[in-house]
């Protein structure tokens, strides 16, 4: 498939466009009209149906807990501490003279400034029940756990839960509830374990982002390791990280208790924004162990690396981006068509990456420093973890912010679930940036 420049984006972004933009607004209609319905009459029937038993507690997030701090000594820290395995660090971005900035107030994060990166903290609880949608770890008095969910916490991360309930107050509002007894029966896992999930439908980004390190530090200290079932590109991905057997541990999705739960602050994706200088370390290890093992495979020293249209922002004039830059000698891919090996060495042997802004640039960790990497970004985006990212593994990276006006960032929040969002690239400026940029 990369033997020569031929594009692997053709048969699910070009070809076949109609037909997956029909099977996108089916599966909304069907979502809109059938499903979220029919949950949201199940969570009302729950809630009807526990209230009555009033033995619920409120929920709420944890965050006066303050676990005392231990020295990291190679294993976990003891019941109720934690431990800091990586320290925090430093490092300053720089805004390349051919970088295209946002006109919004989001500029602000592609100006030169400090980052800093957060430390690597393993936390040690006890008695937590141990929820697969988003990961959520919930004592028995209702307190979910600060660092079990990605970015803020949003109400609707509850919603998944049997065991929890809405309830109205007097005054009008909602009070959600834990009723612990829902969950009678629940598998209880005994022994230490540090979690490597923070989703049973994770995100290739954060995932690379937030959990292999932690995969690898647990690799390190030959600890015990648990997960929600694995996909097959995280099987792949497992098969490069040199795991001891027997160390890996995978469970169904479905909640479960945990005698001793080793829970860490990346989980809530703060290596996502912040990208740490040592995840460097881990994902040579990777790509010199995929270097090993995988069969060669000649890749192209230009790609161009296309979203599906099946997820959102998508580029709604990509054919032509692909023709533009077919003549510079990109070959056009869509990562989520190669197997994990095959986006580590493509990444690894290009000189040069234009990519559509999203979860696949996280395989720039295996480009060179100094490769030359294009971001193509609509406006609105207000999400800078690749601008931190680029300057940390020490990138050429250019940004080209793509217009939006305010009518169209108004009506497509680029945030929201299935959003239909999308935009057309100023292909002109496009090729004129890698020209000036391939270049030099």
């Amino acid at each position: 498939m990369l033997d020569n420049t031929q594009t692997s984006a053709v048969p699910d972004s070009v070809k076949n466009a109609t037909r997956v933009r029909v099977s996108r607004s089916l599966h909304i209609f069907w979502r809109e009209a059938v499903r979220t319905p029919w949950n949201n009459f199940r969570r009302r029937l729950r809630s009807t149906m526990l209230a009555k038993s009033g033995s619920g507690v409120p929920v709420s997030i944890d965050e006066a807990t303050q676990l005392p701090s231990v020295p990291f000594e190679g294993r976990f820290p003891p019941p109720m501490a934690q431990c800091t395995v990586v320290e925090a660090c430093e490092y300053r971005t720089t805004l390349h003279p051919l970088t295209v900035n946002s006109t919004t107030t989001e500029r602000m994060h592609y100006v030169e400034h400090n980052v800093h990166a957060p430390p690597m903290i393993l936390e040690h609880l006890v008695d937590r029940y141990w929820f697969p949608a988003f990961g959520l770890l919930i004592s028995r008095n209702g307190e979910v756990w600060r660092h079990s969910f990605l970015g803020p916490f949003r109400q609707g991360f509850l919603s998944s839960i049997k065991a929890i309930a809405d309830q109205p107050r007097p005054d009008g509002s909602v009070e959600r509830l834990f009723y612990e007894r829902r969950l009678a029966g629940t598998p209880r896992i005994s022994g230490e374990h540090l979690l490597v999930a923070n989703s049973d439908k994770p995100n290739y980004g954060h995932y690379l982002h937030d959990i292999v390190p932690l995969i690898h530090q647990g690799a390190r200290m030959r600890a015990p390791m648990l997960t929600w079932t694995l996909r097959p590109w995280q099987r792949a991905l497992m098969a490069r990280l040199d795991i001891a057997p027997g160390l890996m541990t995978e469970i169904p999705p479905r909640p479960v208790f945990l005698e001793h739960a080793i829970a860490s602050n990346r989980h809530s994706g703060a290596s996502s924004q912040n990208a740490h200088p040592q995840n460097k370390e881990v994902f040579a290890e990777i790509l010199s162990n995929v270097r090993k093992h995988a069969p060669a495979t000649r890749t192209p020293a230009r790609v161009l690396v296309c979203r599906g249209l099946r997820d959102s922002r998508n580029v709604t004039n990509r054919p032509a981006m692909i023709d533009a830059l077919k003549g510079l000698g990109f070959a056009a891919i869509q990562p989520d068509k190669l197997s994990f090996d095959e986006q580590v060495l493509t990444f690894a042997g290009a000189d040069a990456v234009v990519c559509e802004f999203g979860a696949a640039m996280v395989n720039a960790y295996f480009c060179r420093p100094g490769t030359k990497f294009v971001e193509i970004i609509a406006e609105g985006q207000h999400d800078p973890w690749s601008s931190h990212f680029g300057a940390m593994l020490k990138l050429e990276h250019v940004v080209l912010f793509q217009r939006q006006t305010e009518e169209a960032l108004a009506a497509a929040p680029r945030h929201m679930k299935d959003s239909p969002f999308s935009y057309a690239v100023d292909v002109p400026k496009l090729v004129e940036t890698v020209k000036a940029l391939l270049a030099n």
